[in-house]
């Protein structure tokens, strides 16, 4: 392979390599397993003496050109090259991949055909596949398997209810996918282990909502006696002018209810963006109240109240006609 812009930067020690090898190790930044050592040339012997010298093995028969600790990306080089040659990154490592932020390769999952054993080793789970996955791509050189399987594996394989939920609504979200190619995904592979909660999880998602503080939000305002049914992330004109999406709609009333969450959102400017965007539904005539989900996780109770406050102040007053939800 030739080297790119986005090849790993060798350190020195790799620089009497052969060349062939130094094109793998260029392409799985920095790691080989002990099969392609030998095949490049390099005896035990060498290998052992590098080992020593400058090398390192995160994990049994993978070596790392260099020490120290690895980067996500090396993390899932190594839990492939660990698994073998048929392997396939899937669940959060693979979802990140795909660049869903809510995942992370802190644990690296791994399938291998149903031919092979289980098994775990330090951050590496390898998971024989009773289906295989049929469509795998290729991101940053790794094999990986589909959005749809990253993220459903991700999510069932989650032992956070919470965690579980806000992965497959960032990849609803972010278009990484859609709730049509996930219930596909579930119905390939059946009812298994987790699945009920990957299930529970596209319900939500398909509720319209953009973030688990959106989803606690409905569920706490569907409790109210005060409040009727909201409208999740609607469309929103005002003579026939786009306004910025609520994230709850009470279209009676024309009263917004917005979640400020930096972690929803990109951070920086994009966040001042978003908290500064939600005054053209002021000067639209609409009702706008924002609650952080800090406050729905400590006073629930007092969030509703404001939202009912905001509600019969905004029943008060004639609602604007020229302000249309779809």
């Amino acid at each position: 392979m030739s080297r790119n812009a986005t090849a790993y930067d060798l350190p020195y020690s790799a620089r009497n390599l052969p060349a062939p090898l130094i094109d793998v190790l260029h392409r799985q930044h920095g790691l080989a397993s002990l099969d392609q050592l030998w095949e490049a040339g390099l005896t035990r012997a060498q290998v052992r003496w590098k080992l020593h010298h400058g090398w390192s093995a995160p994990l049994p028969r993978v070596v790392l050109v260099g020490e120290g600790r690895l980067s996500p990306v090396q993390r899932s080089w190594a839990g492939l090259l660990y698994a073998g040659e048929d392997a396939l990154l899937t669940g959060e490592a693979a979802s990140s991949q795909y660049g869903i932020r809510q995942a992370d390769s802190v644990i690296v999952d791994v399938l291998v055909p149903h031919t092979c054993a289980s098994r775990r080793c330090r951050w590496v789970r390898v998971r024989r596949a009773a289906v295989w996955e049929d469509w795998p791509r290729t991101l940053q050189g790794m094999n990986v398997v589909s959005p749809e399987r990253a993220v459903v594996d991700a999510a069932r394989w989650s032992a956070d209810d919470r965690r579980a939920l806000a992965l497959v609504i960032e990849a609803c979200q972010r278009r990484v996918t859609t709730p049509e190619r996930l219930w596909r995904e579930l119905a390939v592979l059946g009812r298994g282990t987790g699945t009920g909660l990957v299930r529970r999880a596209l319900s939500e998602a398909e509720s319209g909502a953009w973030s688990v503080a959106e989803v606690d939000l409905a569920a706490l305002v569907r409790r109210s006696p005060v409040l009727p049914p909201p409208m999740l992330n609607p469309t929103l004109t005002a003579h026939r002018t786009r306004l910025t999406t609520p994230d709850l709609w009470f279209d009676d009333v024309a009263l917004a209810v917005m979640v400020h969450s930096k972690a929803h959102h990109l951070l920086g400017d994009d966040w001042a963006h978003t908290v500064e965007s939600d005054g053209d539904l002021v000067v639209a005539g609409a009702t706008v109240i924002g609650i952080t989900p800090t406050t729905l996780r400590r006073d629930p109770a007092g969030a509703l109240r404001r939202v009912e406050a905001a509600y019969g102040a905004a029943r008060s007053r004639p609602r604007p006609t020229h302000l249309h939800a779809a």
